[in-house]
C-alpha cells in the first residue's frame, strides 16, 4: 500500500513534499483545487515550489505514520 501526497520542486532541490493526502484520488482533487482554486493555505505551502504534482509514496517511506522501526 502506499500513499499520495503533493510534491513540488524548489530552486535546490526536486520532488520536496508539499502535502500528504492518502489516497489517489483525494491527492487529485487537492492537486486540482491547489492548481485552480487556491486556499490560502494552499498558496502558503506552495510558496516557492513549482512543477506540483502528484507523487506515490511506498508505505516504507511514509515516515509521517511513525512507523519508525
Amino acid at each position: 500500500m502506499s500513499d499520495y501526497v503533493i510534491a513540488g520542486d524548489t530552486k535546490d532541490y526536486k520532488g520536496c513534499l508539499v502535502c500528504v493526502c492518502g489516497t489517489l484520488d483525494h491527492a487529485n482533487e487537492v492537486l486540482d483545487r491547489m492548481l485552480n482554486n487556491p486556499t490560502d493555505n494552499d498558496k502558503r505551502l506552495m510558496r516557492g515550489h513549482h512543477n506540483p504534482r502528484v507523487a506515490e509514496v511506498p508505505k516504507e517511506d511514509c515516515w509521517w505514520h511513525g512507523n519508525c522501526d
